[in-house]
């Protein structure tokens, strides 16, 4: 049985590569399979099981879309703060996005393996600005914007945990992102 949900949740993550939303596909393998699995589980322990599913899904997609960002910004933002933040934060990335994996794969869920449409567009909208302080601004705007959501999103997901490792998670992710909004907006304010 094992096997089976095992081999199961490997198909789904190989299909949900690629696309136009890597979120929706990610949502869409991980329902699939909490109703498939699901068959002697109650309605409303699928409804938080998918509850669940959704919040791993956003946090890795936003997650994703702050590493992008973030890389852009290292290369190209010109205040020596703003890159030095924006290394920080690829640095963290790939701590976090480790224990996200082992995570979601532990719970045998599917994440993003690419940046979502709307990922996809706050990177292009930063590609296109000029390199000097108005790149910068942007770039510690769009963090801010992203580290709100990842902030809401961990906080419904900590309070809807199904184990104290997946809460524990989502309150330490809940106190970074608000942490790096309240520091991209001191570091923005300095540059205005």
């Amino acid at each position: 049985m094992k096997t089976t949900l095992y081999l199961l949740a490997t198909t789904l993550l190989l299909s949900s590569c690629g696309g136009n939303d890597s979120d929706n596909k990610a949502n869409e393998a991980n329902e699939k399979r909490i109703d498939q699995q699901a068959t002697g589980i109650s309605d409303d322990a699928k409804k938080e099981a998918k509850k669940t599913s959704e919040g791993m899904v956003e946090l890795a997609s936003l997650a994703m879309t702050n590493y992008e960002l973030s890389q852009l910004a290292s290369k190209q933002a010109t205040n020596p703060e703003v890159r030095t933040f924006a290394r920080q934060y690829v640095e963290k990335y790939v701590k976090d996005e480790k224990e996200m994996r082992r995570m979601t794969q532990d719970l045998k869920l599917v994440v993003p393996t690419e940046l979502s449409k709307e990922g996809r567009d706050r990177v292009d909208d930063l590609r296109d600005e000029k390199p000097g302080t108005a790149f910068d601004i942007k770039y510690l705007e769009e963090v801010g914007k992203v580290n709100d959501k990842t902030a809401d999103v961990a906080d419904d997901l900590a309070d809807d945990a199904p184990n104290d490792e997946v809460r524990t998670y989502a309150n330490r992710i809940e106190k970074e992102g608000k942490d790096l909004r309240d520091r991209a907006k001191s570091i923005r304010n300095v540059l205005n």
